[in-house]
Formats: C-alpha cells, sequence, structure tokens
C-alpha cells in the first residue's frame, strides 16, 4: 500500500498543491483514484496532517473549536 506514514503524507500534500483543493477533498480525492476505503488510510492520518485536517474541519464548523494554548507558552518565555 504505502511505504511508510511519512510517503502517504507527502503525496497528500503534494495532491493538495496541484489540485489546490482542501484537504479534505483532496483525501477524497485519492481514495477514489486509487479505489480505497476511507477507513484504510486513517492510520495513516496522524501528526501534521492530522491536525491540519482537524484545523480544516473546525473552519467548516463540522468539529467545535478547539483550546489552543498561546504560542508564548511554547516557548517558556524566551523569544
Amino acid at each position: 500500500m504505502f511505504e511508510s506514514i511519512e510517503s502517504f503524507q507527502q503525496k497528500i500534500y503534494i495532491l493538495k498543491q496541484k489540485t489546490n483543493q482542501n484537504l479534505i477533498e483532496t483525501l477524497v480525492q485519492y481514495c477514489d483514484e486509487h479505489s480505497m476505503e476511507f477507513d484504510s488510510i486513517i492510520p495513516f492520518v496522524t501528526g501534521k496532517l492530522k491536525s491540519d485536517l482537524r484545523e480544516e474541519f473546525e473552519k467548516l464548523h463540522f468539529l467545535p473549536k478547539t483550546r489552543k494554548i498561546p504560542v508564548f507558552l511554547y516557548n517558556n518565555g524566551r523569544s
């Protein structure tokens, strides 16, 4: 199927850039083109892809917005 999670995610981001679609549309297109069930790619939706997908769902109001930790807390007060 895929060599790795990273290779799958790279393919998705490349397809997204080429088609100028959002991630949701890109994932659906990828599954259609490869005659795959959407459930079969779920294990490959991790890390940044999962985070970006969640943001899209929130922007489209498919999911409630989550609270995000302010960026300054990540830096421990350092600039």
